[in-house]
């Protein structure tokens, strides 16, 4: 997967070895710790929390009132302005894993956090007389007695503070413990 991704390695592996050694197909099992690991971030983005339950950090005044001025909701629903993360986000497993993640390209900026370099640019932007009064809107391109200028936006750093939602807690843990428990009990009767 291309966006976001991290491994963990922790007191549950014991519990995917003695699954492995003891079933001759694993893969319902873990399949159905995939699904836990989706559900468990699904709920991050839902509560606006990290693995570690601390709450992911305010949008900024200024994004906030960006989002507001669409028609979207200012503060809230942090990282689902359009729902493409947190729809993409996806379960993969086999015999041996079981993983959740995203293929989003913007996805580990918003995991890890980070600062995102523009450059300068050229842009044109429609321009059209208010009438009655002095002074220029913005319009769409090609809108009749609309002006079109070119201007110049100087380059600008932008930086994302880190939000993750990806990865797995102590409570994850024993959940995950208990899955494999209840399936190898399946699999043993």
């Amino acid at each position: 997967m291309t966006g976001a991704s991290i491994t963990v390695t922790d007191e549950i592996s014991p519990a995917i070895e003695r699954l492995v050694a003891t079933t001759q197909n694993a893969s319902q099992i873990m399949s159905e710790v995939a699904g836990y690991l989706l559900s468990s971030t699904q709920e991050r983005f839902q509560r606006e929390t990290g693995p570690d339950g601390k709450k992911w950090q305010a949008l900024s005044p200024r994004t906030a009132s960006a989002r507001a001025g669409r028609g979207v909701r200012g503060y809230d629903h942090i990282l689902r302005d359009s729902v493409r993360l947190y729809n993409s986000l996806t379960t993969a497993s086999n015999a041996t894993t079981a993983t959740v993640g995203t293929n989003v390209i913007y996805a580990g900026i918003h995991q890890f956090g980070g600062t995102i370099e523009q450059g300068e640019r050229s842009q044109k932007l429609s321009l059209k007389r208010i009438r009655g009064k002095r002074g220029m809107r913005f319009v769409r391109s090609g809108r009749k007695g609309a002006i079109e200028r070119e201007v110049t936006i100087g380059a600008r750093s932008i930086t994302i503070p880190a939000r993750p939602y990806l990865g797995v807690n102590a409570a994850d843990e024993a959940e995950i413990a208990a899955i494999i428990e209840a399936g190898l009990e399946r699999v043993v009767q």
